[in-house]
C-alpha cells in the first residue's frame, strides 16, 4: 500500500507539509464558520476573537482546519481562497469555488479511484503525510465524506457505506477490568461500627450540565445526541417533581 504513494510522499504539487492534518471538524461547523464571516464581513485575521460563537476546545481546531485548506495563513490573515469562499457562499457558484480547495487538501486520497476503492484503501490514504491517531483520522475522513458530496466528487458505494469502528481510549488496548469491590455496610450515619459511608454521587443537576458539555462534542452523532438529550429531559422532569414533591 505505502508503494501506491510514493509519489505522493515525493512532493506532489499541492501535497502538505509532513504533520499538517486534514480537517477534522464537523462539515456543518466549516460551512457555519463561513455563514458567519459573510454576515459579518472578512476580518484580516481569522482568531480566536473571531470565533467566539464556538466552544474554546472547538476553536483551535477550526483554526488547523482553516489552515490545513490553505484558507489562512501562517499569520492567520485569510488567504484569497477563503475570501472567494465566503463571497460565494450560498450562492450557486460556492461549490465550483470549494472543489479545488478539497482536491488540493487530499492528494493522496484522490490518487485513488474512489468509486472502486475498498474502505482500508481509502482509510490508509488519510495516513499520508500526518501521525495522527485513528480517532482524529476518523473524523478527518468524515469531514472528507460531507465535502466530497456537497462539491460533486464521485464516491463508490464501498466508501458510501464504510462502517469505521470508534476506537476506545484513542486506539490504546482496552485494559481488563478489576473485579469489582464488595460493599461496604454502614451501621450508622457516622459509619461507626467498621463501616464507612460511600462516597458522595454526582447530583443530577451537575450531571445534566455534564451531559450538555457532552452533547457540545464535535464527534457525536445525531443518534448519540437525540439519546443524551431524552436523558437530559429526564433529569430536569425528575428535578422538577422532586421539588414540587417538597
Amino acid at each position: 500500500m505505502a508503494d501506491q504513494f510514493d509519489d505522493v510522499l515525493g512532493g506532489d504539487e499541492g501535497q502538505k507539509p509532513k504533520g499538517r492534518t486534514p480537517p477534522y471538524i464537523a462539515y456543518k461547523t466549516f460551512l457555519n464558520l463561513l455563514s458567519e464571516l459573510k454576515a459579518h464581513g472578512l476580518p484580516p485575521q481569522i482568531d480566536r476573537s473571531v470565533l467566539t460563537r464556538f466552544a474554546g476546545g472547538l476553536q483551535g481546531q477550526i483554526l488547523l482546519a482553516l489552515r490545513s485548506l490553505d484558507l489562512i495563513d501562517d499569520a492567520k490573515r485569510p488567504t484569497p481562497k477563503l475570501a472567494a469562499l465566503v463571497d460565494t457562499y450560498d450562492t450557486p457558484t460556492f461549490k465550483s469555488e470549494l472543489r479545488p480547495i478539497v482536491e488540493a487538501t487530499y492528494p493522496a486520497v484522490l490518487r485513488l479511484d474512489l468509486l472502486t476503492a475498498t474502505p482500508s484503501m481509502f482509510a490508509d490514504a488519510f495516513k499520508v503525510g500526518t501521525d495522527a491517531k485513528e480517532d482524529v483520522l476518523r473524523k478527518c475522513r468524515t469531514f472528507f465524506l460531507h465535502a466530497a458530496r456537497d462539491v460533486g466528487i464521485p464516491l463508490g458505494p464501498r466508501i458510501e457505506k464504510a462502517k469505521f469502528p470508534r476506537p476506545r481510549n484513542g486506539g490504546a488496548p482496552r485494559r481488563s477490568k478489576a473485579p469489582a469491590a464488595e460493599p461496604q455496610k454502614v451501621t450508622d450515619v457516622g459509619g461507626v461500627g467498621g463501616g464507612t459511608p460511600p462516597p458522595n454521587p454526582m447530583s443530577d443537576k451537575a450531571l445534566e450540565y455534564k451531559l450538555v458539555d457532552l452533547m457540545k462534542e464535535d464527534d457525536i452523532d445525531d443518534a448519540e445526541r437525540s439519546a443524551i438529550w431524552t436523558l437530559i429531559q429526564y433529569l430536569t422532569r425528575k428535578s422538577k417533581n422532586k421539588a414540587a414533591n417538597q
